[in-house]
């Protein structure tokens, strides 16, 4: 889960943390390898301190041995240890020795503990070993014995006198200074990391808010983009001259580019909407003006024969034809197109009465009609849609079929779907007709009006529904319409 959210973390957090983790991994690994040499750099001086005491014991040994002054030997032992830093309280030297060649004791710091002429004592397995060396050691020698803050090391140097080997002395000195000075510089170099990796955070946070800053207004310009908002796309400032600079720059170019695309598509869209309303109002003024003229004609014979009756047999007829034909363009033009739930419901006899209209049309004309209803149970749908736009498609097939052609009409349901298909073999919609299709007006007949196809899409998109069309000139055309529809029953 942690990882994941990681993941999900800004660019800015992630270059801030990568920074610090970068800068931290490298003072730890700088502060190990200091560690590392002062521990060893303080073991040199632990060594050669160990060497240099048992030195100074070695240089005046050899009179004393050879005089058998074991008490000059025990002093010289003495004052070099009360003379060494710390001296014995802070257990630097842990102990001091002068034994003769076959080991037995000449001198020692505790004269109580390790009586003269007898060997140390050994306490264990790493005593013996230790004096095994020490008295086989032919030249200035360190023995390191024990680990941790308890363990120590010894100098061993041999005496001489005129090439005779007369004894050895042994020094021992506590691994605890050496430990305490790695200590001290361990504390210095943590506190110096732990400053760098403060300093590595806040120069991290720095770094990643410039790198990140335009890259964040570059991603809520995106995201303006993708909700389609590309007028205000935010400028990126552009302050330097690197990769950032020009990014930045080539982005606030095409923002620019987005935001004046965005104006002509608006600028496009609203001439689109002008040059639509002018074709619908030249359509309303072509279809109004028809029966218009043919009525004040009409008006005007009658108002220079008012008193001839034949002519107002004649006229008036023709007057309440062009009245309706204009009520029947002007009804077409407000229909209702509100998107709401359908509070009726459908049953298959409310497409049977589409059916016997259609055939009523159709009678005598030598069209095939094929209907296959195969809708069961109520749908709560507009029952008064659904048979007009049956309709209108039924008559526009039937309009355009010549004697002998076949039109059908399917309907099923399918899903919470009702599907309607009507096909007909007739001569087909060209291509360059089909994107006007269901444009107000659009007709290719002498005496259409161009409306039922544009009434039928309006009402399919009132009822949240489809509408597709297949056609091929010469091989018939099919409707499908596909309407939500749920169980009237419900």
């Amino acid at each position: 889960m942690t990882k994941l959210n990681f993941f999900h973390k800004g660019l800015s957090f992630k270059f801030a943390l990568t920074i610090t983790a970068v800068v931290a991994g490298v003072a730890f690994t700088i502060g190990a390898v200091i560690v590392t040499m002062d521990w060893k750099r303080f073991q040199r001086e632990l060594e050669d301190r160990a060497l240099l005491l048992a030195h100074s014991i070695a240089v005046t040994a050899p009179e004393d041995i050879l005089r058998s002054d074991y008490w000059s030997l025990y002093k010289s032992l003495k004052n070099m240890a009360n003379q060494a830093p710390g001296g014995m309280r802070d257990t630097r030297i842990l102990t001091g020795m002068v034994l003769d060649p076959g080991g037995a004791i000449l001198a020692h710091l505790r004269p109580n503990e390790n009586p003269l002429g007898l060997r140390p004592k050994h306490s264990g397995e790493l005593e013996t070993r230790m004096f095994n060396s020490a008295i086989s050691a032919s030249v200035p020698t360190i023995i390191r014995g024990g680990i941790g803050e308890d363990g120590f090391l010894e100098g061993v140097v041999p005496i001489y006198s005129d090439e005779k080997l007369l004894g050895v002395v042994r020094i021992r000195l506590s691994y605890n200074e050496l430990y305490l000075k790695a200590q001290r510089s361990a504390f210095v170099i943590i506190g110096l990391t732990l400053a760098l990796v403060f300093l590595g955070s806040l120069l991290g946070a720095l770094i990643s808010r410039r790198i990140t800053k335009p890259l964040t207004a570059m991603t809520e310009g995106m995201e303006a983009v993708s909700r389609g908002d590309l007028i205000n796309i935010s400028h990126v400032p552009a302050t330097n001259d690197d990769e950032l600079g020009r990014l930045a720059t080539t982005f606030n170019k095409m923002a620019v580019e987005l935001s004046d695309k965005k104006m002509l598509e608006e600028q496009m869209a609203v001439s689109e909407k002008l040059v639509a309303l002018g074709r619908i109002t030249a359509g309303v003024a072509h279809e109004v003006n028809t029966p218009l003229a043919g009525m004040m004609n009409c008006v005007d014979t009658l108002k220079k024969h008012p008193d001839d009756h034949q002519l107002l047999e004649r006229y008036l007829p023709l007057l309440d034809k062009g009245l309706h034909r204009i009520r029947l363009i002007v009804k077409s033009l407000l229909v209702e197109l509100r998107v709401e739930d359908a509070t009726e419901t459908c049953d298959p006899s409310c497409l049977d009465e589409v059916k016997e209209l259609v055939e009523a049309e159709i009678n005598g004309k030598g069209i095939n009609f094929i209907w296959e209803n195969h809708l069961d149970g109520d749908l709560q749908v507009s029952s008064n849609q659904i048979q007009q736009i049956v309709h209108n498609l039924l008559r526009n097939a039937v309009q355009v079929l010549p004697e002998g052609g076949t039109v059908s009409f399917r309907s099923f349901k399918d899903d919470n779907c009702m599907v309607f298909e009507i096909d007909d073999d007739g001569p087909g919609i060209p291509a360059d007709h089909k994107n006007q299709l269901f444009d107000p007006f659009f007709t290719t007949r002498l005496n259409g009006t161009g409306l039922g196809l544009w009434i039928v899409y309006r009402l399919v998109e009132s009822m949240r529904g489809m509408i597709d069309v297949e056609s091929e000139v010469g091989h018939g055309t099919r409707f499908q319409v596909t309407l939500p529809a749920t169980d009237g029953s419900a």
